[in-house]
């Protein structure tokens, strides 16, 4: 048995990204409609502004409600920060960031310490953590515009962003996934302006790519997006569970490595590289601590 999803996020205030998915969906229905967030640009526009646009958006989220069979499901975004007044939203069931909510008889959860097998994780960041070693049903995500789908793990790209440096805006897309018991999900991406995919030869094991910011694969062209997401993945798989919060890093490059049924050429050599000079990485998920051993950092990006 499975649902079918329509997983969008991240269109930042506006308006027209959602009348674009709207038009497109016209006539279709769905058992689950999930944002992953960032519905407004709080962060960067200030509380009037983002309190101006949710406003904007909550009817068009209600009609995207209105095409689930259940309900539309969601978070809030890294964006969605509204300083001195609460936020809300009279749409949609929000998923808790504790615990979980069952809308239609299907468990989600905001947390990652909720995950079961039966359970959908939806965060608005991406838990490079998780990559490799999630136990949930789905994990839908988004954060970076940077969309990809590896096992049962989907970034959603994006709906709109504006390019902050040329004011440049840009329309991506959403995507319809097909739930079921047996992984990997069946994802089909639907664009409403410019969202390529990207199926790279020498990073292929992790996952099919669907973005507009780079002109191919997005670790050829930002190598420490790979190392960084390797950094967490690996980490998490030699202390999850285990009575330890640091590792050294020769266990922390291997553990990476095998992570691959073939790594690409030279990884481990450009993998322990960026482990001995991961403090000047201010995205990081790890830090060294006094003694040298590696542990998540107390900023942590997205671990």
């Amino acid at each position: 048995m499975g649902d079918r999803y329509l997983v969008l996020g991240d269109h930042h205030g506006d308006t027209e990204s959602l009348r674009r998915v709207l038009d497109d969906v016209d006539g279709e229905t769905f058992d689950f409609v999930v944002h992953v967030g960032d519905f407004t640009d709080a962060m960067r526009a200030g509380r009037e502004t983002a309190s101006r646009q949710l406003r904007e958006v909550e009817p068009l989220l209600a009609d995207l409600a209105d095409h689930a069979r259940h309900d539309l499901v969601w978070v809030w975004g890294n964006r969605d920060t509204f300083g001195e007044f609460d936020a809300t939203l009279d749409v949609g069931t929000e998923i808790p960031t504790a615990g979980c909510v069952t809308v239609g008889g299907q468990r989600f959860t905001n947390s990652p310490d909720a995950v079961a097998e039966d359970v959908i994780l939806v965060t608005h960041m991406e838990t490079w953590r998780l990559l490799d070693q999630f136990e949930g049903r789905a994990h839908f995500c988004g954060n970076t515009h940077l969309g990809r789908l590896k096992g049962r793990r989907l970034n959603s790209a994006f709906l709109q962003c504006t390019h902050r440096k040329t004011g440049e805006q840009s329309y991506g897309g959403y995507f319809l996934v097909d739930v079921t018991d047996e992984p990997p999900l069946d994802v089909e991406m639907r664009e409403i302006g410019t969202l390529n995919r990207f199926d790279c030869p020498e990073h292929g094991e992790r996952g099919v790519q669907y973005h507009d910011a780079f002109d191919d694969c997005m670790y050829c062209a930002e190598p420490d997006i790979l190392r960084r997401e390797m950094a967490a993945s690996a980490f998490y798989g030699l202390t999850h569970d285990r009575d330890q919060d640091t590792v050294s890093a020769g266990e922390l490059v291997s553990s990476a490595v095998d992570l691959w049924d073939d790594s690409p050429t030279d990884f481990r050599s450009e993998f322990a590289a960026y482990v001995d000079g991961i403090e000047d990485d201010r995205y990081a998920p790890l830090a060294r601590t006094d003694g040298g051993r590696l542990c998540v950092a107390e900023t942590s990006y997205a671990y």
